[in-house]
């Protein structure tokens, strides 16, 4: 990973369009994941965020300061990062800023309130989404998921959620805590769900990613549709068998407003 920002880098995170996504650790030591496409880079070595709607992430780093992030553009560029929160301020030049850009300052209820900061502790090169492999992977699990249907009497998904983890084509993003204690985000745009309460994935594209997540880690995973409609699950990662693996969901949250809290477990 890099120690600093690159220029050009800095200019492609300035824009809200794009999928930022930030991932923090709750007080039981699970990461969860917010979408913030307000986080951008203030320096080479600093990231900021706006706090547009109030939710669990703000909450957790001013308990435990690790988090990791995921900026992707719309060109399907992305990047992996991870980062320590430092302070807040809620006036200044940043502050400013968030409020200037159209998507906050022509809306009619609230705006930016609040600007967290972190330093930068490490940040991947740009890569594109591997768009060949993503295709192929979903496919073989299209093809596998049936091996993992169970029928329990219990539900974790309402239909709306299996719905969406059932599609192809569905962006999904798994984090788990690394080694180093902070959280890790990697893309998983194959990931399926096989039922209401079980996703399955492969470990291809991006198996070096995902090989670091241990078996029997708890995990979060983050899906979402084009509208940016989305939903964030819970529960234990199996590890890889044969290139594929489940999560056994046991918590789901909601991530889109106007409430955001768990629904489930």
């Amino acid at each position: 990973m890099n120690a600093r920002i690159s220029p050009e880098n800095i200019k492609k995170f300035e824009t809200s369009y794009k999928v930022g996504l930030v991932s923090t650790i709750e007080a039981n030591g699970v990461p969860h994941i917010s979408l913030l496409s307000t986080l951008m880079a203030k320096s080479d070595r600093e990231l900021m965020l706006g706090k547009f709607i109030c939710g669990e992430s703000k909450e957790n780093v001013l308990r435990e300061p690790k988090a990791g992030f995921l900026i992707m553009s719309l060109e399907k560029e992305f990047w992996m990062g991870k980062m320590t929160y430092t302070h807040t301020l809620t006036n200044g030049e940043d502050y400013e800023l968030y409020n200037r850009q159209p998507l906050y300052r022509y809306n009619t209820y609230f705006g930016i309130d609040s600007v967290y900061y972190f330093d930068l502790l490490g940040i991947s090169e740009s890569r594109k989404l591997d768009m060949a492999g993503i295709v192929a992977n979903s496919l073989r699990v299209s093809l596998l998921r049936g091996r993992f249907k169970r029928k329990l009497p219990q539900k974790a998904m309402k239909h709306w959620a299996y719905e969406l983890m059932q599609k192809m084509g569905t962006l999904a993003f798994i984090s788990f805590i690394d080694t180093d204690g902070y959280p890790t985000l990697v893309p998983c745009i194959q990931l399926q769900a096989a039922d209401e309460n079980t996703l399955v994935l492969s470990s291809s594209p991006y198996k070096t990613e995902l090989a670091a997540i241990p078996a029997g880690a708890r995990v979060a995973v983050f899906g979402a549709n084009l509208k940016f409609e989305s939903v964030l699950l819970k529960g234990v990662f199996s590890g890889f068998k044969g290139g594929v693996s489940t999560v056994e969901i046991d918590r789901v949250y909601n991530s889109m407003p106007p409430k955001h809290g768990y629904i489930f477990g």
